[in-house]
């Protein structure tokens, strides 16, 4: 296996490229990776019309979308109910005058004022006023029949509450900051008629997409199904992604995933066996060998459903501890050799810094390209 620096491609793990994009910028995930890498490993690895593209952590829906794009058939599965809802509105087709006149409906309802009952966590970040405008469209998009229509109008909703919001994200902490917002109403026409426009921009080709709820330890797939798999799983010891979005769960009256659902997470007191990947976790933080027991589960079955020859990439980073670093990117390219595949290369595409709660450096963390072969 060789490890290769390519630190040019770094903007490809990230979010940045797809914050200009239409509909890829539906949902900001500041943990996806980019349009740009999937159609990279396509043109590389040659998918076309006819195969089958897999992520098992689909997260806002980067990669059916970009398969969308290019004519090639997907699947993504996840278990974040705000990823599903998010990444199955990007995906849909759309009739856009009908979505417009909609937005018309919506835009020239009479507001009402309306009980309000939240959580602390969630009226904290909005002004009273705020959060009766929020009932009141919410109310009305909910009383929206056609279903893609509705889930459409919600997403905007959404996105335009946040916007409204004094919520500062700082990794899985929601800050308080008071600012000057606009009102909600404006924002909402705004954001709804800005998503109406890209959707008869963006450009998607006939093929068949499928985004389910499903663990990646238990894919919902045939054995040798799939011709190639484009993934980032959740990075070790970073786990912002679970509560950072529990105000939009809130509002979208959406569940928190399920813990026994999550990548190294287990409920406090369960019992582990780790014999499986026991050379490769010794002496490792607890954390990190739950983490590589359930991936060594997910590479087993990404390797029964690849087809022989099918090719894998995965985006992933070493993990920072207190006391170190913890290497990812070779222990799971060691694992996926345990199971099957042919670790082909590790691309290093960004290189970063850990540091203590104190700010200590303790090491550097790469993140990379996991490049496999069945």
């Amino acid at each position: 296996m060789k490890i290769v620096e390519r630190l040019k491609l770094g903007k490809l793990a990230t979010f940045l490229i797809n914050k200009r994009l239409p509909v890829y910028n539906w949902l900001y995930f500041k943990e996806a990776f980019s349009r740009d890498l999937v159609f990279l490993l396509a043109e590389t690895w040659g998918l076309g019309e006819g195969d089958l593209v897999l992520d098992p952590f689909v997260g806002c829906g980067t990669t059916p979308l970009a398969c969308k794009q290019l004519g090639v058939d997907s699947v993504g599965h996840d278990v974040h109910p705000i990823m599903l809802f998010a990444s199955r509105v990007k995906l849909r087709g759309y009739d856009v005058e009908a979505l417009r006149a909609a937005v018309r409906v919506l835009m020239k309802s009479k507001f009402e004022k309306l009980e309000v009952e939240m959580p602390g966590f969630v009226a904290r970040v909005f002004s009273k006023f705020l959060l009766e405008d929020i009932a009141f469209f919410k109310r009305e998009i909910l009383e929206v029949e056609n279903e893609k229509v509705r889930e459409f109008l919600l997403l905007g909703l959404m996105n335009a509450v946040m916007r409204c919001s004094w919520a500062h994200k700082d990794g899985a902490a929601i800050r308080v900051v008071k600012k000057p917002v606009p009102p909600l109403r404006k924002a909402l026409k705004r954001q709804l008629l800005r998503m109406c426009s890209d959707v008869e921009r963006f450009k998607g080709k006939a093929c068949r997409v499928t985004v389910e709820h499903c663990d990646a330890r238990k894919l919902k797939l045939a054995d040798e199904s799939v011709d190639a798999v484009v993934t980032s799983p959740p990075y070790l010891n970073k786990r912002e992604y679970i509560n950072a979005y529990r105000i939009e769960q809130q509002l979208l009256g959406l569940d928190a995933p399920a813990s026994d659902q999550l990548i190294g997470v287990r409920e406090e007191g369960a019992v582990e066996n780790f014999s499986e990947v026991g050379e490769f976790v010794e002496e490792k933080p607890l954390e990190a060998k739950l983490y590589f027991r359930d991936m060594f589960v997910v590479l087993q079955e990404l390797y029964r459903v690849c087809k022989h020859g099918a090719k894998v990439c995965l985006v992933t980073s070493d993990g920072c501890f207190p006391e170190g670093v913890v290497e990812v990117c070779e222990t799971l390219s060691k694992l996926a050799e345990r199971t099957g595949f042919r670790a082909k290369r590790v691309i290093v595409v960004n290189k970063r810094f850990c540091t203590t709660p104190a700010r200590k450096k303790v090491g550097i963390a790469r993140e990379g390209l996991l490049m496999w072969e069945r």
